[in-house]
């Protein structure tokens, strides 16, 4: 590729979709290589630093039958043609002719195409109601066409551009994720470094505050707001990225400030903020999976906020730090599976939230309090099986999302809150509304990622959950099993592969956050699992072993918490999966008896476990059959029978998958022989 060209890429596409090529054009000149990877060698040259300058036509083509001099000019110095693909592009002549044009210039050039809408699999032509993507001047050279599928079931927009970049400049895919996600962690090294010395100043304040009484008021008014920013600004900024560590330290150097102050010293102003302190140290030790210690500050919070509360009950911040007080207990005790006390507590909790909307109706974070409020009792609700009011509550918690999204376009939290609202539909409409209803939810959840990610927010936790909201849309395709639509199953296990590289930049960024690694490991068994329904084997082994990989972690192994439990419960169903789809039927039986053995003592795994009766009846059903593979047939419907028993009082709040193992095993019985008398 000559070093030579004037243009990085021709953006050529219909007018019809200006919109998608002007926002992949910005999002690509935008486009910061990573420093370690500038100037590498590479078969097209050096590696800059940006993408620039790429040619797209903004005005409209002339009226005459051919191109101006400057579109063929611009398309003879372009090192790259960008086809953005869509039925209205296959059928202009502007884009063929562009194309055609480009291969004159560059035999041997690189031509990338962009999917936005219609059906790459379709034979290309002008007739009417053809939906086929591609140009066909782009199928007449014999190589297939490569690029990138911006379609939501397909790469998304923020890999698509990410593709392009590595087209461009003839990098593996892999090599500039990764080297993406290190530049953006170097972005955060000057904040931590910053929290660590603002920590020390506090430290020496604090010291100084002791020191003479007339300094020690100035002082200590000094350490109070250093100590207000550490609490807010600071947290805000180091919680997306995940540094914990950092924020652990913040939490203690309060904690010890106040502890050196009695009870009688502290204004209701500084107990606040201890308390604050106390959510904090709380929610890192959630995060790390210490429940027992996270439990202990956020009761230690709660009996403090309670008693400011009954001091000054009608002032708002004494109302909100409850509220928070409330909603950590009630979370600790969700976690432990006390369901009772959980209600209690978010009930508690969204009657404070009401109270702070009724005294200021337009305070948008009182208002987003009250929608977290009624996602929790939600939450609480759709556990213990109590599905038209868990529905009622996500209903209304999205309707409070929705306004408050509106409210403020600009706010990354406010979309983000949305979007965590879409997720609970999604899960309840599973059971209540269906599966199609339950995939336009969990697809409006990815939009709303996906919109965020594309403008560049550097939010480790958005990504998070953009991956677990793709591996849940996956679930729901390949929910089906066995009779999975060739169609579905193709998008689930291409949503699945393209969200592993940023499931293991997650890892990388902070091997001690239990959430991150949970999440990695989760991705990595659902992958295997519909690697397996495409008899892929061996890349389901593959995706096994990694996600073994993960779980052998210290962290891991010492996290005793429901959803990893239950995560280990999973893998050893994929394992047994895996036995089975490799001819080891043996070591299949002795899995799926361990399986079955382990899973039946967990007293609550019916109502515990969010999976619990998909892991059963799968188990269940994986066992009958080898059991009719053994001949032993009365064996295997016994197992069916029992396990069609043990369902069928919650047969009405099954997940999707649940449901299908279920129905599995009803034909199965269905269709046996009647025994003889």
């Amino acid at each position: 590729m000559s070093g030579q060209a004037k243009y990085r890429a021709f953006i050529s596409y219909n007018h019809d979709d200006s919109r998608w090529a002007q926002r992949i054009h910005r999002a690509l000149e935008a486009y910061r290589l990573p420093g370690n990877l500038v100037g590498t060698a590479t078969d097209y040259g050096p590696v800059p630093k940006r993408l620039t300058p790429i040619f797209r036509d903004r005005d409209d083509l002339p009226a005459t039958g051919d191109l101006t001099a400057s579109v063929r000019a611009a398309l003879a110095n372009s090192d790259v043609l960008i086809v953005v693909c869509s039925p209205a592009a296959a059928a202009s002549r502007w884009v063929n002719q562009e194309i055609r044009e480009f291969r004159g210039a560059h035999p041997t050039g690189d031509i990338l195409a962009v999917i936005i809408a219609g059906d790459p699999g379709a034979a290309a032509g002008n007739q009417p109601g053809n939906q086929s993507c591609f140009p066909p001047a782009l199928l007449e050279s014999d190589a297939e066409p490569v690029g990138a599928d911006f379609r939501r079931g397909g790469d998304g927009f923020r890999m698509g551009v990410l593709k392009l970049a590595a087209g461009m400049l003839g990098l593996r895919l892999d090599q500039i994720i990764q080297r993406d996600l290190q530049r953006r962690q170097r972005r955060v090294t000057a904040v931590t470094m910053v929290s660590l010395l603002l920590a020390l100043i506090m430290s020496g304040l604090t010291l100084v505050a002791f020191s003479a009484r007339s300094e020690a008021e100035r002082r200590k008014a000094d350490a109070e707001d250093l100590i207000e920013f550490m609490l807010s600004d600071l947290q805000d900024k180091l919680e997306p990225v995940g540094r914990l560590d950092v924020l652990d330290a913040v939490g203690e150097k309060v904690v010890a400030y106040y502890a050196a102050q009695s009870n009688q010293q502290l204004s209701a102003d500084a107990l606040g903020r201890r308390s604050r302190a106390f959510h904090l140290l709380g929610e890192i030790e959630s995060a790390e999976g210490d429940l027992d210690s996270a439990y202990e500050h956020f009761r230690r919070a709660y009996d403090a906020t309670h008693q400011l509360l009954l001091i000054e009950g009608d002032n708002p911040d004494r109302i909100f730090e409850h509220s928070q007080s409330a909603y950590w207990v009630g979370y600790y005790a969700w976690r432990q599976g006390r369901m009772d006390d959980a209600e209690r507590h978010f009930l508690e909790y969204r009657n404070l939230a009401r109270r702070l909307t009724v005294i200021d109706d337009n305070n948008t974070d009182w208002l987003a309090e009250f929608a977290y409020s009624n996602t929790n009792l939600g939450v609480v609700y759709l556990q213990s099986g109590r599905l038209p009011e868990a529905r009622e509550a996500f209903l209304a918690a999205a309707a409070l999302d929705t306004d408050l999204a509106a409210r403020q376009p600009d706010s990354v939290q406010a979309h983000i809150d949305l979007a965590t609202a879409m997720a609970w539909v999604a899960t309840v409409f599973e059971m209540t509304d269906g599966r199609d209803a339950a995939i336009v939810a969990r697809r409006q959840e990815i939009a709303i990622y996906e919109d965020q990610l594309s403008t560049e927010v550097d939010d480790w936790t958005v990504r998070r959950d953009a991956i677990n909201a793709e591996r849940a849309l996956a679930r729901l395709l390949i929910a089906p099993g066995p009779d999975t639509p060739a169609d579905d199953l193709q998008t689930a296990l291409a949503i699945l592969e393209a969200a592993s590289f940023e499931a293991d930049a997650l890892l990388q960024r902070d091997p001690a956050n239990g959430n991150w690694r949970l999440t990695t490991v989760r991705q990595r068994l659902w992958l295997a699992q519909a690697r397996l329904l495409a008899h892929d084997s061996a890349g389901a082994r593959e995706a096994y072993l990694d996600a073994s990989a993960y779980m052998a972690h210290p962290s891991w192994m010492s996290d005793q918490s429901v959803r990893v439990a239950e995560t280990r419960f999973y893998a050893g169903l994929v394992e047994a999966r895996i036995f089975m789809a490799m001819g080891q039927y043996d070591s299949a039986h002795m899995r799926l008896d361990h399986l079955m053995t382990s899973l039946v003592a967990e007293a609550n795994w019916q109502t515990e476990f969010q999976y619990g009766p998909f892991l059963y009846a799968a188990a269940s059903n994986d066992l009958a059959w080898l059991e009719d593979r053994r001949g032993e047939h009365g064996t295997a419907m016994t197992l069916r029978r029992h396990m069609v028993a043990i369902l069928a009082p919650i047969a009405g709040q099954l997940r999707l998958d649940a449901a299908t193992e279920y129905r599995r095993a009803q034909s199965m019985l269905a269709s046996a022989p009647v025994e003889a008398n």
